[in-house]
């Protein structure tokens, strides 16, 4: 499966997607720089976009946030 996923996505490349399953792809301490918008309340709510945008529970952020941690190199930065 990895495999797969690391195939998926590339170094060095901008990433969008399944951000859980991004993250268990990479291994700890390996990212420089991690940008993170998550969906705080219904995005569909307030905003009018022509493309899907999923909700993210608090559990799910906090899962999130924790993988960051982990993939982030001691100097890295994770911006929301």
């Amino acid at each position: 499966m990895n495999e797969l996923i690391n195939q998926k996505y590339l170094r060095n490349t901008r990433q969008a997607g399944e951000a859980t399953e991004l993250l268990a792809s990479l291994a700890d301490k390996s990212v420089s720089l991690v940008f993170f918008d998550p969906q705080y309340e219904k995005a569909g709510d307030v905003l009018d976009v022509d493309y899907p945008l999923q909700y993210q529970t608090e559990n799910q952020i906090t899962y999130i946030l924790q993988e960051i941690g982990r993939i982030l190199k001691p100097s890295g930065f994770c911006l929301l």
